[in-house]
């Protein structure tokens, strides 16, 4: 463990569906770092994952949505998979809590499907920005500049394409969030 985010806690919104090692290898890395991390999630108890193409295991809800405080968090990791960011953007309550780490410029990390999440935030404007490839249209429409690469950071955002660049993924969040606030990353 290299500490590198010791006293940093990191909040991990997701619903039902997240693709399961886009939650476990980034929330691993987190913690390997010395951060605490929260699943947070709409869902009560329980949340479970979807792995590769059938559903993959059960997760504890750390924190319900409704009781999750945004200035309790220095940063905020967005998992993707198809039916868990779908499902997040039709609740209010989650699109503001994404909403307000923007606000706030704190670090936020969205993989795969995770950033479609990100257009319904109404933060995706003028920023340069990756995806899985499905959804490059949708961010593309919403005024982002999409990339096909497997990192991307720009003010304290940092995207990925899909579990192939986790890696990558896991060193660039891990970065951004030891760097803290984000002034520019703060919402218009």
């Amino acid at each position: 463990m290299d500490n590198k985010l010791q006293g940093k806690k990191v909040a991990i919104l997701v619903s039902n569906g997240f693709e399961q090692v886009e939650l476990t290898e980034p929330k691993r890395a987190l913690e390997e770092s010395g951060a605490v991390t929260h699943i947070v999630s709409p869902e009560e108890g329980q949340v479970k994952g979807w792995n590769h193409t059938e559903w993959g295991d059960s997760f504890e809800v750390d924190k319900a949505l409704d009781a999750a405080d945004v200035s309790q968090y220095d940063a905020l990791l967005l998992p993707g998979g198809v039916m868990n960011p779908d499902n997040l953007r039709q609740n209010e309550k989650a699109v503001n809590f994404v909403k307000q780490f923007f606000s706030a410029g704190k670090p936020v990390a969205a993989i795969c499907h995770a950033p479609s999440l990100l257009i319904e935030a109404g933060v995706v404007q003028g920023r340069r920005l990756t995806s899985y490839p499905s959804i490059k249209t949708d961010l593309k429409n919403a005024g982002a500049q999409w990339v096909d690469e497997e990192v991307v950071t720009q003010n304290g955002l940092t995207t990925s394409r899909k579990p192939d660049d986790i890696p990558a993924f896991n060193r660039k969040m891990i970065e951004e969030i030891a760097e803290g606030i984000h002034q520019q990353q703060r919402a218009q």
